[in-house]
């Protein structure tokens, strides 16, 4: 590929510029944080979000929910289970994650555990009492960490318990625990 900077240039065109070929040429971006201020983010949320979107074309490995009332955690779930090649639904409450699972079976679930209306705990029984979803692995996101919350996580029939802010790293650990055959995916490296 050829990038072209226009002259006379500016300063953040020519950033840009390195931020495009960083990505796309090394497949390296800084790291994502889930659960982080998007303003603390190395790269514009924006231009995450159009990365990820470049890569929609390509062929989905799989098939992901994720389920939050904050919409920075959504998208910031969404870009990097984009990046490992994943069709991404997204729903900011129980009652619609309930509802979307009616209609559609999902190969992996991550869902928050404190959300207005019914909690994450609470879907994450029904979802595994479904014979649908019974063996779709649910992960668990929470900015609550008492060994209390975790047992309250298993109980509640959740494969694995995270807490946010959750660095890219553990995240892309899980995923490919659950779901193997994203290792097949072009890694995208991270800082």
């Amino acid at each position: 590929n050829v990038y072209h900077v226009r002259m006379p240039f500016v300063a953040s065109e020519v950033l840009g510029v390195f931020d495009t070929i960083t990505v796309r040429e090394m497949n390296y971006i800084p790291e994502l944080t889930i659960g982080r201020d998007s303003d603390d983010m190395d790269l514009p949320q924006t231009f995450l979000e159009q990365l990820a979107d470049s890569r929609t074309g390509e062929e989905h490995q799989f098939t992901a929910m994720v389920v939050d009332d904050s919409q920075p955690v959504r998208k910031q779930l969404e870009i990097e289970l984009k990046m490992l090649g994943a069709k991404v639904e997204l729903a900011e409450s129980g009652e619609q994650a309930l509802e979307m699972s009616r209609i559609q079976s999902y190969d992996i679930i991550f869902m928050d555990v404190m959300m207005p209306g019914i909690d994450g705990y609470k879907v994450c029984k029904v979802l595994k009492k479904d014979v649908r979803s019974k063996n779709t692995p649910i992960i668990m996101l929470t900015g609550k960490s008492s060994p209390f919350d975790k047992v309250k996580g298993t109980l509640s029939g959740c494969d694995t318990y995270l807490t946010k802010p959750l660095q890219h790293e553990e995240f892309q650990n899980v995923t490919r625990k659950y779901l193997p055959h994203t290792g097949d995916v072009k890694q995208v490296l991270y800082k």
